[in-house]
């Protein structure tokens, strides 16, 4: 299936994630836990789809990096629009994640929203294959351990395997769907402030 989508620059995408995820680097260190240190860290990493979910999620993650356990997932409400070119996909809901920051046991949920862009057909198929580019947003909320009381934003980005478009004329053709979903964010620790 090929589509075209308009005002879209693969090479410009790509600058302006570099810039995002660099800036963001800067701007969140990358205090150590040790020694009592309760200031925000940044954090980033790597997952996949895992069943580890807790009972009753819908989708489930297997993080490694600074974030090293299970992220489960629970739709809340979706919404899917047939665009001309492609369809615009969004979902929000609820999170928990179990497991260890840089080896610290500990806990929190997240509410999140995800906004996709996927091929023609999406909206009457939900083929995740079809996924062309996403990625969400996670509010976090502590729960336990090392996490307690914490909060932050963690962002996930798509990793789509084998996407094919044109960058000057913006034709697309869908891949196989998301195999990796990169993650990076800055957790403040500071439960004092």
């Amino acid at each position: 299936m090929t589509n075209k989508v308009r005002g879209t620059s693969l090479r410009g995408a790509r600058v302006l994630l570099a810039i995002a995820l660099a800036s963001t680097m800067l701007i969140g260190g990358s205090a150590a836990l040790a020694g009592g240190d309760r200031k925000p860290v940044f954090v980033s990493g790597n997952s996949t789809a895992s069943d580890c979910g807790l009972p009753g999620s819908d989708f489930a993650l297997a993080l490694t990096g600074d974030l090293v356990g299970c992220w489960s997932g629970f739709v809340q409400s979706y919404k899917c629009t047939e665009l001309d070119d492609y369809d615009l996909y969004f979902e929000k809901g609820r999170e928990v994640f179990a497991g260890k920051l840089r080896g610290e046991r500990g806990r929190f949920r997240t509410r999140y929203t995800f906004e996709g862009a996927y091929a023609k057909g999406f909206c009457r198929s939900s083929d995740p294959a079809l996924e062309v580019g996403g990625g969400c947003s996670h509010k976090i909320i502590g729960v336990s351990g090392v996490l307690a009381d914490a909060h932050g934003l963690v962002k996930f980005i798509d990793v789509i395997a084998g996407v094919k478009g044109n960058p000057t004329t913006g034709e697309f053709q869908a891949g196989s769907g998301g195999n990796n979903f990169l993650y990076y964010g800055r957790i403040d620790l500071d439960h004092d402030g």
